[in-house]
């Protein structure tokens, strides 16, 4: 693994946005290759790699945004996401009829058989695909499937009664019906093909009324040369890039892979509590896409690792396949009731009795019960499989490998040791106060920080919006968004209370103050970072892990730090909002609250960070003297409250100040 930091702090990121053209490009490539097979429509895979391509590509836009305008974003992210649609349900078609397919010859294997009259219609649809328009039982069927219906009416009505009726026929009690005179034959010893036929016969009939549409959308896409342009704007792109950069595997394509493949997994683990109750089809069913993005974003950055991460993409390829099976089977569950209804109404209006529908039924009660019982199967095997997982400590290894460039990202150098000890550097509430956070970041270098850590509140108060998160951005520090943060971006301000004048000036000036970019790059941190180093998990979030403004710190009472550590996975937990230092262990979980930079509230005015090593662990608070002066003319020079400046140079909080103003 090797790579260099890019130089300067230019933003789009040069090496990113060259990773960005190599992973884009091959996806075009594919696409383009793809779109005339779906035209042409002479072998499934066409459309099933065609939608594979065109999800990739759209996975990958959110990765890469900042490398490309947003006009011309967007209006990409349209076209292809018009054409999954339009390949996605004739793929889901094709999956269905696959199967069917299987089921029958499954059911046909080792017996004497003979097509029914649902088969051949089939074959006739396959061979002709001009056909759309026959469906089992519908008034007009072509004249070569009417003759043999008739046939089959007139000897059910010369008997008196359909196949199963309690005369005794020796030809209607025999188990296998023999061939007519025009050989068509009455019935199949396995009384579950002939539904399975008629449901076949009558997805294949939709797949084909389907395809017109599904070519003139590959077709409009093909002629809309909007892949011949993007693929001409990422070759211009890595051209462009591969002269302004040092190379696609920098810090920050490493910092970004690792925030986008924790963000994934973070998703992932949310609809781990829905796997205790396998009724709870539509969380499964959104764990299953939760599965795909992850897979599609390990994809993205697989490049940037040595073994391209394949152990870790296949193991979450079969969590995904297994939810998607189990999909599938809630589909079948949902849609096969309706097709009983559908074809009963149909054989009811057509003959006036249900005897014909009662051939049709058996074969789709029999499927309907065998998709139940395989979803059982399934999911207890999902079950299974994701213990094994969590037992075998995959999520932890998995973390490890991506988090191990960017352990040391504060220095640069993405390929740094393995072992021996790590120093990394708590940050959080700087609050824009540039002269206090660049007095911590020199002073963590020289104490020898490999990573500096964020909790967040990068906005607020201070005079530095902008130029603090261009300094956290060009720094590589791995950030998660605060409360302020949050409201700034929302604009609260405007919704605000009279007495909260002064925060609302805060949240307005910021916001006004920070560059489009920077509110774009605010808005995509994460709400919590888990980083394992060494084997040791980090957890890094703003307040608390159930709430970004619970206060994590010496006031904290152990019963509620105790009820936090329980199945949090982590060893460490990270977390700032107070703007006070705190550091405790309960129940083998340390909670260390690094303080604030930029504004602290014990009544110390210097920046305060916390430093840790891992590898043996050890934890610090260091005080950070700053150019406070430098921060209080500036709050001057811009204009914002008086109340500002006494809150820096006396490290109190707002209400505090206010508070002795009244007393006095």
């Amino acid at each position: 693994m090797t790579g260099r930091r890019s130089s300067g702090t230019s933003f789009p990121d040069p090496d990113y946005c060259q990773y960005a053209a190599g992973t884009f490009l091959p996806l075009l490539m594919q696409l383009e290759a793809e779109l005339q097979g779906v035209v042409k429509d002479d072998d499934i895979e066409y459309v099933h790699r065609c939608r594979v391509a065109t999800r990739r590509i759209r996975a990958a836009f959110p990765l890469f945004f900042e490398c490309f305008p947003d006009k011309k974003l967007r209006r990409w992210e349209k076209q292809i996401r018009r054409l999954t649609r339009s390949l996605g349900e004739a793929r889901d078609l094709d999956v269905q009829i696959e199967f069917i397919r299987s089921v029958i010859a499954d059911r046909k294997a080792g017996k004497e058989f003979s097509h029914t009259f649902f088969s051949q219609g089939i074959e006739e649809q396959h061979h002709n695909r001009s056909v759309v328009s026959v469906t089992c039982t519908e008034p007009k069927p072509p004249l070569s499937l009417l003759s043999r219906i008739s046939h089959w009416l007139a000897l059910c009505r010369f008997q008196g009664d359909l196949p199963g009726s309690e005369e005794k026929n020796p030809v209607l009690t025999d188990p296998v019906y023999q061939p007519d005179a025009h050989g068509v034959p009455l019935r199949s010893a396995d009384t579950a093909v002939p539904g399975l036929e008629c449901l076949l016969l009558r997805l294949v009939q939709k797949r084909r009324v389907m395809q017109p549409d599904v070519a003139a959308v590959a077709t409009l896409i093909g002629e809309s040369e909007i892949i011949e342009e993007m693929a001409r704007f990422f070759h211009d792109l890595k051209v462009r890039s591969m002269l302004e950069g040092l190379g696609t595997h920098s810090v920050y394509s490493y910092e970004q892979a690792f925030l986008h493949i924790m963000m994934r997994i973070a998703d992932l683990f949310w609809y781990e509590p829905y796997l205790g109750d396998p009724s709870l089809l539509h969380q499964h069913h959104a764990m299953r896409i939760a599965a795909k993005r992850l897979r599609y974003t390990l994809e993205a950055y697989a490049n940037l690792f040595d073994d391209h991460l394949k152990g870790e993409i296949k193991v979450i390829k079969k969590i995904q396949e297994l939810l998607g099976d189990i999909h599938d089977c809630d589909v079948w569950a949902e849609f096969l009731p309706c097709f009983l209804t559908e074809e009963e109404e149909r054989s009811s209006a057509y003959f006036g009795n249900l005897r014909f529908f009662d051939l049709i039924r058996p074969g789709i009660t029999d499927l309907m019960n065998d998709r139940r019982e395989n979803r059982e199967i399934l999911f207890d095997s999902l079950c299974r499989y994701w213990e094994r997982l969590k037992g075998e400590e995959f999520w932890d290894c998995l973390s490890e490998k991506i988090s191990v460039p960017v352990q040391s990202s504060f220095t640069g150098d993405v390929g740094g040791s393995t072992s021996g000890p790590v120093t990394i550097a708590l940050i959080s509430d700087v609050h824009a106060n540039l002269p206090a956070l660049e007095a911590v970041l020199e002073d963590a270098t020289i104490r020898g920080a490999a990573v500096v850590l964020n909790a967040g509140d990068l906005t607020g108060y201070g005079p530095f919006p902008e130029e603090v998160v261009s300094t956290i951005r060009s720094r590589h520090i791995l950030s998660v968004i605060g409360n302020y943060d949050l409201s700034v971006l929302s604009k609260k301000w405007k919704t605000g209370r009279p007495r909260s004048r002064e925060k609302q000036v805060a949240m307005r000036w910021a916001y006004h103050n920070l560059s489009r970019e920077s509110r774009t790059w605010l808005k995509s941190l994460p709400r919590d970072i888990r980083l394992s180093v060494r084997g040791m998990m980090l957890l890094v979030t703003h307040g608390s892990p159930d709430s970004i403004t619970e206060y994590l710190d010496d006031g904290t009472p152990e019963s509620r730090l105790r009820e936090l550590a329980d199945g949090l996975g982590a060893r460490v937990v990270v977390s700032g909002h107070s703007h006070r230092p705190a550091a405790r262990e309960v129940g083998g979980v340390w909670f260390v609250n690094p303080g604030s930079v930029g504004r602290s509230e014990d009544g110390d005015p210097r920046a305060c960070y916390a430093l840790i090593t891992v590898d043996p662990f050890s934890l610090t608070h260091i005080r950070i003297p700053y150019d406070v002066e430098r921060t209080v003319n500036e709050i001057r020079q811009r204009h914002l409250p008086d109340s500002f400046v006494r809150v820096v140079k006396e490290g109190r909080p707002l209400e505090m100040v206010h508070n002795s103003d009244t007393s006095s």
